[in-house]
């Protein structure tokens, strides 16, 4: 799992930030949480959604070129799917 740690200012801020995107049942609302604390590179948001959701290992597409940018759009896919909220919370 990429840590995206070094990104934030805190580990408060990170908490923040996951909790935030913990709530999100939209796209422009993921985007908002993105948006309001100034990430903007595809593979950060990827490594945040995966966070959030409990992904520890993620193993990439049989497609090798996908880009970081539909790797990202994969990830809120899966994300607003939300199945993964069964196993985070259950």
């Amino acid at each position: 799992m990429v840590n995206v740690a070094y990104t934030f200012r805190s580990v408060d801020q990170l908490n923040e930030i996951l909790d935030d995107l913990h709530v999100c049942i939209s796209q422009k609302q993921i985007e908002d949480v993105f948006s309001h604390n100034n990430i903007n590179d595809p593979e950060d948001k990827k490594a945040l959604l995966h966070r959030c959701m409990g992904i520890e290992e993620y193993r990439n597409s049989p497609i090798d070129s996908l880009s970081p940018e539909d790797e990202y759009i994969y990830a809120v896919s899966v994300f607003l799917e939300g199945s993964w909220r069964l196993l985070v919370n259950g």
